[in-house]
Formats: structure tokens, C-alpha cells, sequence
């Protein structure tokens, strides 16, 4: 993200720290994302009608995209919290917004809400003498890191690039901060569905927990649970594609999870309980069956992503066959498992192995498909 928006930044940080006055939530503490926009146009003489549902939701994303900003730059955490008529009315009762951490604000000497001030002043012509590492270094802690990537530098996204090599682009980049910030707070991302499958639209709105982000062959997932909106009981373990995910406009009545610290899917026990919980078979899981090079034909089932894989190979080995036909040839990995399970019916593909043994074949097609979600054994 640039480094601009330092007046929007400040606004906000005074906004949630009662600057304007009294908010309806937590003995004032919490706004309503309708008295942010009074707020809004009040300083900013910049008019939204809160009445208009797109107006409303274009607000919305605004502030969503501000608390990212205050968060990546500043180490400040604005949360989001469900009122109790939107817990009862399925999302109809509105959220309210507050800071999780104001102590840091008036910290140190030259304080961080001093810092924010005088960028604000000169957002459009900041002196050179600024300290931009020391001021990253002291306002985002350690601690407030999210383990996986560092939020110290977004810029690289946490990855020490040594000096001499050119950074590697990685696909999927644009959403990563959106899913790192909702991990980071807790807070259930609403998505469109995204995979091709008998019986739903694949832009009907569902919710996303974030559990964990894991980088495969030059792109970006994200593993969490999936399901429809207000529907958490029908809940299932789901793999994305950063660069193909879509978010959805819906308001959505989930609006905080308790995230899963530590999580990580190719822990082996991880795996069993989430064969346990959709009722899958976890034998015959291939941890340690790499070593034979398998040839998997794959079929691209629209336009779209047959050219997403030619124009970005599943893996180095792949071969373009034609119309939306490839093969690639690779080691079984649950990296590999993984991958296939983002892509739902989007592709199908048979398996050939060197030898004649086809339950082996077998097992390795039901494998590939523990995660697609199609609906398919």
C-alpha cells in the first residue's frame, strides 16, 4: 500500500478516540459506521447518503481499508463488533467500530498521535528527514506481528530479500493484506462462493474464516472454514486462491471468529480431525510417498481458468495440450492436495501412474479432492 491517506488516518484515529464526541457503544467508546460518516462529511465535505444500500457499503469499504492502513502503519487496531439486534436480526441491528489499543497513542516522547499529526500536515509533501523504519519499528511491535508474515514491512510482505536479487512476485499479493488484517482481528470475511458446483451460484455471498495463509508454487491460499452466510453450522474446511478470490458485498451477520492460533494444515493431526469432522477416510494420506513422479491430466472446465493455468503453470512441469487440456508431472505432496482442493470443479483430471495398480490411482484422485468442496465423493 502507498504511504498516503495520512489525513483520512488521523480522522479516523480521532473519530474512534472521541474527538467528535460520544459514541452509541461501549459507555461511548464504539461508533456506528452511520456517526463515522457523519463524522466524515463533516470534515471532509465529502457527502454519503447512509439511507443508499451501495453508498452505505462504499463507506463500508472505506473505513475497512483505512483500519488496515492505521494497522500495517501505525500498529493501531480498529475493531469491528456486531451490536445485539445484528446478532438476533441476522445482520439487520448495524456494527460499531472502536480502537482496541488507544494506550499506544500517547507513548514515548514524541508520541504516535504527534507522528500522525505531522504526517497528516505535510501528506503531499513529506520532508525527507522523516524516519520511516524507527517509526515502523517503534509503533509496530513484535507482538503484534502475525507470526506467519511480518507486518513490519508490507512492502516485501515479511520476506528478508538479500541484497543483489530482484523480489518474487507472488500471485494473489492484492487480497493478502485483507486476509492478514481479518486474521489478525478476528473478523469472518464475506466472499463469493468462487467454485464451480451443481446447486450453487457461484457468486452467492459466504463467510471465511481465515486460518491460515501458505504459499504454493508462486501463489498465495488461504485454509479456513467456509460456509453460507448466517448458516456456521454447515461449515466446512476450504482452500482459495488468493489471486482468484472475490469478496462479496452482503452485509454479514458473522462478523468476529476466535482465530485458530498455530494452525497448520499439513500438521498430520490437523489432517485427521478434519477427515473426522466431513467424514473422509484419513489412511492412505501420502506423507511419505514422494518419491515416484506421477503425470496428472488435467482438464480446465472454463474459459477463464484454462487460461489462468496456461498463463500460470499449477506447477514448472506442465505441458499445454490444447483446448483447456494440460498435463503436469509431479511428486505427490500435500502441498499438491492442497492446490487442487482451490480450484473446485473449475478442473477435473485423471491420474496415470508408471505402473498398472489403479486403486493406487485411486487413492490419489480421492486425496486430490478432499478440499474442492464440488459436492463429490
Amino acid at each position: 500500500m502507498a504511504n498516503t491517506c495520512y489525513k483520512e488516518c488521523l480522522w479516523l484515529t480521532r473519530a474512534v478516540t472521541g474527538d467528535y464526541g460520544d459514541g452509541e457503544f461501549k459507555n461511548g467508546d464504539g461508533y456506528r459506521l452511520e456517526s463515522l460518516a457523519k463524522f466524515y462529511m463533516k470534515e471532509f465535505r465529502l457527502y454519503y447518503d447512509m439511507t443508499d444500500s451501495k453508498e452505505k457499503k462504499q463507506f463500508s469499504v472505506s473505513i475497512w481499508r483505512l483500519r488496515m492502513r492505521l494497522y500495517f502503519q501505525f500498529g493501531l487496531i480498529v475493531f469491528s463488533d456486531s451490536t445485539d439486534a445484528a446478532i438476533k436480526n441476522k445482520g439487520n441491528g448495524g456494527y460499531y467500530y472502536y480502537l482496541a489499543n488507544p494506550e499506544i497513542l500517547d507513548e514515548g516522547g514524541r508520541t504516535l498521535r504527534q507522528h500522525m499529526e505531522f504526517l497528516a500536515e505535510f501528506e503531499n509533501n513529506i520532508p525527507e528527514t522523516v524516519d520511516w523504519e524507527s517509526l515502523k519499528k517503534k509503533y509496530v511491535s513484535a507482538t503484534q506481528s502475525l507470526g506467519f508474515l511480518s507486518s513490519e514491512d508490507s512492502s516485501t510482505y515479511g520476506y528478508q530479500i538479500t541484497p543483489g536479487t530482484t523480489p518474487r512476485r507472488i500471485l494473489g499479493e492484492a487480497n493478502l493484506q485483507d486476509v492478514q488484517f481479518a486474521m489478525l482481528v478476528g473478523e469472518v470475511l464475506t466472499i463469493k462462493y468462487g467454485k464451480v458446483r451443481s446447486g450453487i451460484d457461484i457468486n452467492a455471498p459466504y463467510s471465511l474464516e481465515p486460518y491460515q495463509l501458505k504459499e504454493i508454487e508462486g501463489r498465495w491460499f488461504v485454509i479456513g472454514n467456509l460456509y453460507p452466510l448466517g448458516h456456521k453450522e454447515r461449515a466446512e474446511i476450504a482452500i482459495y486462491d488468493l489471486g482468484r478470490l472475490q469478496f462479496a458485498d452482503e452485509e454479514n451477520p458473522d462478523v468476529l471468529y476466535e482465530p485458530v492460533k498455530g494452525y497448520d494444515i499439513n500438521n498430520e493431526e490437523t489432517l485427521e480431525e478434519i477427515c473426522k469432522r466431513t467424514g473422509k477416510p484419513f489412511e492412505g494420506w501420502y506423507f511419505n510417498r514422494i518419491g515416484k513422479v506421477y503425470s496428472i491430466d488435467i482438464r480446465a472446465h472454463t474459459e477463464e481458468f484454462a487460461r489462468y493455468i496456461s498463463d500460470h503453470p499449477l506447477c514448472s512441469a506442465q505441458e499445454d495440450i490444447s483446448d483447456g487440456r494440460f498435463r503436469i508431472y509431479s511428486r505427490l505432496t500435500t502441498d499438491l492436495f492442497f492446490m487442487f482442493g482451490a480450484y473446485g470443479a473449475e478442473l477435473s483430471f485423471d491420474v496415470i501412474p508408471k505402473n498398472d495398480d489403479s486403486s493406487e490411482a485411486e487413492i490419489i484422485k480421492q486425496q486430490l479432492n478432499y478440499f474442492r468442496n464440488t459436492g463429490d465423493e
